[in-house]
C-alpha cells in the first residue's frame, strides 16, 4: 500500500466585499480619491464591481440600506506616511497616523458608505 503525499493548502489572497449604496459612487470613490484601478464591473445597472491596487483587490457589492453595517478592512502596505500624503494631497479626510500598542503605524479611512478602511505597516521602533 502507498501512501499519497499530501500538499497542504496556501492561501494566496483575501478579497474583501464592501457593502455599497451605489456602485458607481463607490468606485468612483476609490478610483479617484483612493488611487485604486478598476477591476471589472458586472450587472446592469453595476451591482457589483471590483477595485485593485498592486497585490490587493476589493468587491463592491450594492447592498440595499435595510441589510445596513458597514465592513472594515485592514490594509497593509509599504510607507504608509507616503501614502497618507498621497491621499492629504487629494484633499481627503484621514485620521494621522500612529504609531500603535499592536506594533503596527497606520491611519483610517471611512468611505461614503461608512465602511472603514485602515492602511497600515508595522511600525518602527
Amino acid at each position: 500500500m502507498t501512501t499519497a503525499t499530501h500538499t497542504p493548502s496556501r492561501f494566496e489572497a483575501v478579497t474583501p466585499c464592501l457593502p455599497v449604496a451605489d456602485v458607481e459612487k463607490a468606485l468612483a470613490f476609490y478610483v479617484d480619491q483612493l488611487g485604486f484601478q478598476l477591476g471589472w464591473k458586472w450587472g446592469t445597472p453595476v451591482t457589483h464591481a471590483n477595485v485593485c491596487r498592486d497585490a490587493i483587490s476589493m468587491d463592491l457589492v450594492l447592498m440595499p440600506a435595510s441589510r445596513g453595517g458597514a465592513a472594515m478592512a485592514y490594509i497593509q502596505l509599504s510607507d504608509v506616511n507616503a501614502y497618507y500624503l498621497e491621499l492629504k494631497g487629494r484633499n481627503l479626510a484621514v485620521s494621522e497616523p500612529e504609531n500603535r500598542p499592536y506594533g503596527m503605524r497606520d491611519f483610517e479611512v471611512v468611505d461614503q458608505d461608512g465602511n472603514r478602511l485602515v492602511f497600515g505597516e508595522p511600525a518602527v521602533h
